[in-house]
């Protein structure tokens, strides 16, 4: 089992080196690696921790709307690839896929 967790960090400094465009680009080539990895052995799992950037103001700075912008899509791929996907508010598990 392999858990990423922060994955928000690792995006944000995508959002440093990278256009929106090559930032979603980018964290769907990472994905891939990865889940060719998880689907390599069936014993093998990958758990992908993020958190949720989107709530409150957005960013008056572009630099922070676009970081926002590409961890949404990144997340949007992310659940869009993935077998099982939870919500945790407070605490409270809630399964969505």
């Amino acid at each position: 089992m392999i858990v990423l967790e922060g994955v928000e960090y690792w995006l944000k400094d995508l959002a440093t080196q990278y256009d929106r465009r090559e930032i979603r680009f980018n964290w769907r080539k990472y994905l891939n690696g990865w889940l060719e990895w998880e689907n390599e052995q069936n014993q093998r799992t990958l758990i992908i921790i993020g958190t949720d950037i989107s709530k409150g103001i957005v960013p008056i700075h572009t630099d922070e709307r676009k970081w926002r912008d590409g961890t949404g899509w990144a997340y949007q791929d992310t659940v869009a690839y993935a077998k099982r996907v939870d919500l945790i508010w407070y605490g409270i598990n809630n399964r969505i896929k």
